[in-house]
């Protein structure tokens, strides 16, 4: 029996009807055929270390929230008292300073977020790791920031008045800086989340950001006016420690978007 060469076409073996042609009509394979895909958006809410960021902050928080509860009870005090003498009642923590740099590292991260979405540009050539590293940079600018708030405050406290009143006026420094982060926790979600909402919770956050100054410069005010011509040394101090710093990190955080765009 004469085995059938597979390999070998014949003139006959061809479709000759209509039906049997356009079954053995050779097409492009399904699965290369379609709409192309577009790329995915890069931006700081689907940035996955954005993210990332974000959620270790509240872990952190969440985690010594009993805390957090203690420390918010003496944050009107340290906001507004200027009182020498502590009450009795005043119980500070030894958990306080762990708890005071966890609120100050969820400022850094929603104002180095913020910072991004004021300052930063998406482009075509924006990748998500150019997106992280920015963010991380800004962030990294807010704790140098607030570094050097800490360092002034010590200085003019050092130099203008006591031991106990500067003391005072860091305790300020620190209560308003950790209500300002959380606060910001709103406006940075809802920028992060809800793109169209972006300008308009930039203009919360700083509105936020200014009162909360506003509060720390008239706690600064009550302890350090004691005439008159004192006045022209408060002039001095606004110009030099409150919005000259501010311009600048505004031009710096110009500058890290720029740089890693």
């Amino acid at each position: 029996m004469e085995s059938y060469p597979f390999d070998i076409c014949r003139e006959t073996d061809a479709p000759t009807s209509p039906t049997d042609r356009a079954l053995y009509i050779t097409r492009q394979p399904e699965w290369q055929q379609g709409v192309e895909v577009a790329a995915r958006p890069v931006s700081a809410g689907t940035n996955t270390g954005v993210l990332a960021m974000v959620v270790a902050v509240f872990v952190l928080v969440g985690l010594n929230m009993r805390h957090v509860r203690h420390l918010f009870r003496t944050v009107p005090q340290d906001l507004w008292s200027v009182r020498r003498r502590s009450n009795v009642f005043d119980d500070h923590t030894a958990n306080e300073k762990r708890t005071v740099f966890m609120l100050l590292l969820m400022l850094w991260v929603f104002e180095g977020i913020l910072l991004f979405l004021g300052f930063g540009t998406v482009g075509e050539r924006s990748t998500d790791m150019s997106v992280f590293h920015t963010v991380l940079a800004l962030t990294a600018l807010s704790g140098v920031f607030y570094l050097f708030s800490l360092g002034a405050v010590t200085l003019v406290g050092y130099v203008f008045t006591d031991k106990v009143n500067a003391g005072l006026w860091k305790r300020g420094l620190n209560a308003s800086c950790g209500c300002l982060g959380v606060c910001l926790a709103l406006p940075a979600l809802v920028s992060l989340f809800y793109p169209l909402f972006t300008e308009v919770m930039l203009w919360v956050a700083v509105s936020m950001y200014v009162l909360s100054r506003l509060v720390f410069i008239v706690k600064g005010f009550r302890i350090f006016y004691i005439n008159f011509p004192s006045l022209l040394y408060f002039i001095l101090y606004l110009c030099t420690l409150e919005i000259i710093p501010v311009l600048v990190i505004c031009y710096s955080a110009t500058e890290i978007c720029r740089f890693f765009d």
